[in-house]
């Protein structure tokens, strides 16, 4: 079902979306990951990969918004609650370089090279397309409560294993460095915030107590108190929407787009070394998974 829905946002795209649009994105996909031919033999699949970058890593101009978040919206009176659902759940799809951990009957178990994080990915087919320690470009969509690949694929030879986790080892020391300054920023949010609602409570007993008192020392005291612990509140609220614009722009412009292109820019150079190889099988495959 998952499969069939990306299939009809293709043809969504090819029906509405005008065709030099997509040429001049094409040509944009194909300087890293080189120009297809329709005698390759991995033709198919790779204007399959290419409509998914289209669809889910390429962003609207001066924008954060991709393909299918832009359709989305603009659509969202004229399709069903149930398929903006299922976009949305496309929308969060995972790109990656996996390895295959577990071939099982129905699934399989992968670790995304970037993240180290494992997945069970449910597939009828796993015994057909996966093999054990398989490194492959590919996406996973969590739908009803389980995972599922979009099902287009680029396999790398394992000789040049060593070769592409090394090239992922540079993404995911930079992902590293923003999980931590992440948790960073999170932990003093949370420690301003605390500090503020303490200070709140604070401003509140010196209210009472400036309402209950006949002193006119204590009031003029209380009253300085008050105007100096509400400004003291107000630098706190500064500060904490300071944080709080640091953590968004962090999350987004960072984490979320500018690794994604980090990632999907790796993996579209190695699927263009991927490409050289199928056509250049005399070539030896180190000599072309490398650096130049």
């Amino acid at each position: 079902m998952l499969k069939e829905r990306l299939e009809q946002l293709f043809e969504f795209i090819a029906q509405h979306i005008p065709s030099d649009q997509i040429m001049l994105a094409k040509k944009e996909y194909q300087k890293t990951t080189g120009e297809t031919y329709e005698d390759d033999k991995s033709y198919n699949t790779r204007m399959s990969l290419f409509l998914e970058w289209y669809l889910l890593d390429n962003y609207k101009p001066g924008t954060e918004i991709t393909t299918l978040e832009k359709i989305t919206e603009d659509n969202r009176s004229n399709w069903s609650q149930e398929h903006l659902e299922v976009c949305q759940d496309i929308a969060n799809n995972i790109q990656a370089l996996f390895e295959v951990k577990k071939v099982r009957d129905n699934s399989v178990t992968v670790v995304d090279l970037f993240k180290n994080k494992k997945f069970h990915i449910n597939e009828d087919d796993s015994k057909i397309i996966f093999r054990k320690n398989d490194v492959f470009q590919g996406r996973i969509v969590f739908h009803q409560e389980k995972w599922h690949f979009t099902g287009h694929f680029c396999f790398h030879p394992n000789k040049n294993q060593g070769f592409i986790k090394d090239e992922v080892k540079k993404i995911s020391s930079l992902y590293l460095s923003w999980e931590k300054e992440l948790s960073s920023l999170e932990k003093e949010l949370s420690k301003k915030v605390k500090t503020s609602l303490k200070n709140i409570k604070y401003i509140e007993k010196v209210r009472i107590k400036l309402e209950r008192t006949d002193s006119i020392s204590a009031k003029d005291k209380l009253t300085n108190e008050l105007l100096n612990q509400e400004e003291k509140n107000r630098q706190f609220e500064i500060s904490i929407q300071e944080i709080e614009k640091k953590i968004c722009t962090l999350k987004n412009k960072t984490i979320k787009i500018k690794g994604q292109r980090l990632i999907s820019d790796l993996i579209n150079r190695l699927s263009y070394m991927n490409l050289k190889w199928e056509r250049s099988r005399q070539i030896e495959v180190t000599d072309i998974y490398k650096n130049l």
